[in-house]
């Protein structure tokens, strides 16, 4: 009750929060989001409304993975982290590994490295990599602090010298993120260390005097904060409108990358990053990342100032491009994957949704926004399957996703185009003869069954004039069924026949390398346009989940301050940007746009 009271004055409400969601529409993305942008979540919140959302998130992973659940219940280890971190292990399909013992000592030991205590915390897993978040390294000040605090009320071990707590704590968050198998650290603040009042009240590994993380590859990728954003609403939703302005006294943070191939193949000048529109930035940003994790070794670390604004962002869109690709999260729709990832990416991570709708700073919207760009084939993982060799098992320090499945990874972007008609978790009839990408699932647990099954594949499939898969036997809206159509997945909040990549069923052992259906799939560049078709569907379905849901918040009033536009109005803006870009460079004077 204290907490609904604070809510009603803050927004000045007399009504209490939204209720708890029935059974048909527990995954209502704008009950979600309506919901947290009228709270700010904090672990020690008596809210059963968050217990379900946390329940709902762990279902999602289990559709998938094994995972360990690492207690935060009183916010022990970071007040602004779900109650429940949830760490996947191995696919479903494999046998548990159990790390938390081993996990949640170093994180005791390191917590106070990083701001407010935000640890680095794997959330996505591509093959055995983690990409991981958290906060950028405390001060000095804030750990000695932190560390005296937690000595009095009887929580931290010992009490030693400024110095000694410090490097202590950094040693621990050196040894924390070897664990994960991090190699690639993101730092996206546009200072080196941040400073208010003439005093640092934080730091980073770039400005680290003792150079204790020159074992990693820092990429200093300045990025502008969420303050950044209240421009997106005044350049009328047109983020190719929106530039950083890097003169600012307090921005002190230059682009810098390690020299490393993963860099230099870029296809894009770095020295011109202060030149781009925010489009551009987040473009090139993205493209690295995916590189990085599809092409290099070891895994990844987002980070920010808090970790609650632009880290969600990219750790979002990283997300859900990979699910877009069938690399992870293979058996959740459309509707599914936006859930999970507003619910646990942003909203359980602390990402105060209240106060930045207050203030108009818009970087939650616009992640979404942003996914017309991202459907584009150059932010897909595939293109670097075929080069990506995975270390042994053994050698990973014995943890994270052990099933004979890292080895040896395959060499082809899919060893086996698969045509599946199943069930889904909840028993739904799912939409069939979708399209599955099973290479990884087949070497994740080799030991699966794969039952042959001739009836999985059709003679009647194959590409239709886009250069997509054909959708054999698919019920069209009136119930009838019909060949040569593509299920585009989500259309409406209430819509779930976007689910793809369904539980794997069955193996044709005298395919190899190729699904040849009906002749037709012959060429790499046939299969490039399959999953460049099959991804700009899933994330065109997400995308307009997301817009009926922000239409409807409109409506209610939940989004305003001079928002009372609907999504179809800020797409159109993306449009007649686009139309304006395309007939400037046909009268040669505009810049491209990398």
């Amino acid at each position: 009750q204290h907490y609904i009271k604070r809510i009603n004055l803050r927004m000045g409400e007399t009504g209490p929060p939204p209720p708890l969601p029935q059974d048909q529409d527990e995954l209502s993305i704008s009950w979600l989001v309506d919901h947290f942008s009228q709270m700010t979540y904090h672990t020690t919140l008596d809210d059963p409304i968050i217990a379900t959302v946390e329940e709902q998130c762990r279902k999602l992973f289990l559709r998938d993975y094994n995972v360990e659940l690492l207690s935060n219940s009183n916010g022990e280890l970071c007040g602004h982290y779900p109650r429940q971190l949830i760490i996947p292990t191995t696919y479903r399909e494999c046998a548990p590994v159990e790390i938390c013992p081993e996990i949640k000592d170093l994180i005791q030991k390191a917590r106070l490295a990083r701001c407010r205590s935000r640890f680095p915390s794997p959330v996505i897993v591509y093959k055995d990599k983690f990409v991981c978040r958290s906060a950028t390294l405390a001060t000095t000040a804030e750990i000695v602090g932190r560390s005296g605090m937690e000595w009095l009320q009887g929580t931290w071990d010992e009490y030693s010298s400024e110095w000694e707590t410090c490097d202590k704590a950094r040693e621990a968050d050196k040894e924390l993120l070897k664990f994960l198998r991090v190699r690639h650290i993101f730092d996206m603040m546009v200072e080196n260390k941040k400073v208010k009042f003439g005093l640092s009240i934080t730091s980073s590994e770039k400005a680290d005097k003792e150079k204790r993380y020159c074992d990693f590859d820092l990429y200093s990728v300045p990025y502008p904060g969420t303050e950044f954003f209240t421009e997106f609403r005044t350049k009328q939703w047109c983020a190719e409108k929106m530039y950083f302005d890097w003169d600012q006294a307090f921005v002190n943070a230059e682009l810098k990358l390690p020299e490393s191939p993963l860099v230099s193949e870029m296809p894009c000048e770095w020295l011109d990053y202060k030149r781009w529109n925010l489009v551009e930035l987040t473009n090139n940003y993205m493209m690295l990342m995916i590189k990085c994790l599809g092409e290099g070794e070891g895994g990844l670390l987002l980070h920010c100032i808090s970790g609650w604004d632009r880290t969600p962002l990219f750790v979002s869109l990283l997300r859900l491009s990979l699910w877009a690709d069938g690399a992870i999260h293979q058996n959740l729709g459309a509707k599914e994957i936006l859930y999970l990832t507003i619910a646990y990416d942003w909203l359980l991570f602390g990402h105060q949704l209240e106060d930045r709708l207050q203030k108009q700073e818009d970087v939650f919207l616009f992640c979404f926004y942003y996914l017309q760009f991202l459907k584009d084939d150059k932010f897909s993982i595939t293109q670097y399957q075929n080069q990506y060799k995975s270390e042994e098992t053994e050698k990973t320090g014995g943890h994270v996703m052990k099933c004979n499945s890292f080895d040896s990874i395959t060499d082809t972007v899919c060893s086996n185009l698969t045509y599946s008609s199943t069930e889904n978790g909840n028993g739904r009839s799912s939409s069939p003869a979708t399209l599955m990408l099973e290479s990884e699932r087949h070497v994740a647990c080799p030991a699966r069954s794969r039952q042959t099954s001739s009836n999985n594949y059709s003679a009647n499939g194959g590409l239709n004039g886009n250069g997509c898969v054909a959708s054999v036997g698919e019920p069209s809206s009136n119930g009838s069924t019909s060949n040569g159509t593509i299920d585009n997945g989500d259309h409406s909040e209430g819509n779930d026949s976007g689910q793809v990549f369904e539980n794997y069923r069955g193996s044709n052992s005298s395919i190899d390398s190729w699904l040849m259906v009906s002749g037709t799939l012959q060429k790499d560049h046939q299969l490039g346009k399959i999953v460049e078709c099959k991804r700009m569907q899933r994330l065109e379905s997400v995308h307009q989940i997301f817009g009926v849901a922000f239409d409807y918040l409109v409506s209610k009033g939940t989004i305003t301050a001079g928002c009372t536009t609907s999504w179809s109005f800020v797409i159109g803006q993306l449009a007649d940007s686009v139309s304006k870009v395309a007939l400037n460079g046909f009268n040669g004077s505009s810049r491209s746009i990398t």
